[in-house]
Order: structure tokens, then C-alpha cells, then sequence
């Protein structure tokens, strides 16, 4: 798991580097939460959707909670927007909880007035638990593809994510999601 990890930091440097290269160059902004002008944009959502676990003969269930999303404070592209999306949600199932703190940056950008779309990364930790048996904590990594509409203050959108843990006391927590949100933007 720690040379999955490694190796994937590893990666992810390697294939980013030309674009920290060339921040300065192509209107790409680092820190903009440092500039005056920045203003975050939150949106508070209600999330509510399915969460399909990919371990053999775990079953598919409701997966509800809050999702916090704000123009990303670190890094801003030149072109569209990056989201940053940190989400708290629960799936209970049979004998077996989870819940799940994570953070997705989604670059989105505008497709029409008010409709966005996008995609990007996603890190997490997986607390699970069975019930009259143990717990256990997994570190997981994935994707997600995201769509948004916001008309005044209200927002509604859909996400697919897909979220890999590796194994773990012989269990497996990757798993895959599609959710709906409801959101008030400040």
C-alpha cells in the first residue's frame, strides 16, 4: 500500500510538473487565496445517493451527507475553475457502516449560462466498522466526473466517483458512487 502511494505521489509529480513550469507563463495562479480579489464562492449542499462497494458480495445502499465546495484556495487554472469539493458521507448496509471524509478538486468549466461540468481527483479516509465485529481505517484515491446547474442562490448537481482502498485484514472498501446535490451558495 505505501509503494502504491509512493509511487503515485511519484507520478503525480512527474506529470504536473510542466504545468507548475509554466504558472507564470499561461495566466495559471498559485495561492489565489493570497490576493485580495479572492472570494471563495462557497456552497453548502445536501448529498444523497448510492454507494456500490466493489468486495464480493457487498450489497449497494443509500450513502446521505454534507458537502462543502469552494473555488480552490491554492491553485486556480487559466482556463475554467477548479472546485474544491470536501465532502462527509455515510453508508450503512446490512451488518456493515462506513463513513467517509474526503476532499475532490474538480476542474469544472461553464458549458452554458449556469451549467458547469467537470472532473478530477480524489483523496479520502474510510472509517468502516462491522457490526458485533471490528473497524478498521482506509486511506482511499480515485476519480469523479461532475456536472453542476446554479440558478440565484440554489445549485443542483451530479457526481459519479469511483474510489479505490486496496486491501486491508482481507477486505476491500473500493467502491463506486453516483450522487445528487442540493446546495445554497453564499
Amino acid at each position: 500500500m505505501l509503494k502504491r502511494l509512493l509511487f503515485t505521489l511519484v507520478a503525480l509529480s512527474f506529470t504536473t510538473s510542466p504545468l507548475w513550469a509554466e504558472t507564470t507563463q499561461s495566466g495559471n495562479v498559485i495561492l489565489p487565496v493570497t490576493d485580495s480579489s479572492y472570494k471563495g464562492h462557497p456552497v453548502l449542499s445536501l448529498v444523497g445517493g448510492t454507494l456500490s462497494p466493489s468486495a464480493a458480495g457487498s450489497e449497494s445502499g443509500s450513502l446521505v451527507g454534507v458537502e462543502l465546495s469552494l473555488d480552490c484556495p491554492l491553485f486556480q487554472a487559466s482556463a475554467g475553475n477548479v472546485r474544491q469539493q470536501i465532502s462527509y458521507t455515510t453508508y450503512s448496509k446490512s451488518n456493515l457502516s462506513v463513513s467517509l471524509i474526503e476532499i475532490n478538486p474538480h476542474w469544472m468549466t461553464e458549458l452554458s449560462p449556469g451549467f458547469t461540468a467537470g472532473f478530477g481527483p480524489g483523496l479520502g479516509l474510510a472509517q468502516t466498522s462491522v457490526t458485533g465485529g471490528s473497524s478498521a481505517s482506509y486511506f482511499e484515491y480515485g476519480l469523479g466526473a461532475s456536472a453542476s446547474y446554479k440558478t440565484g442562490a440554489l445549485v443542483f448537481g451530479f457526481e459519479l466517483r469511483n474510489m479505490t482502498t486496496g486491501k486491508k485484514n482481507n477486505a476491500d472498501m473500493s467502491n463506486s458512487r453516483t450522487l445528487l446535490k442540493a446546495g445554497y451558495a453564499f
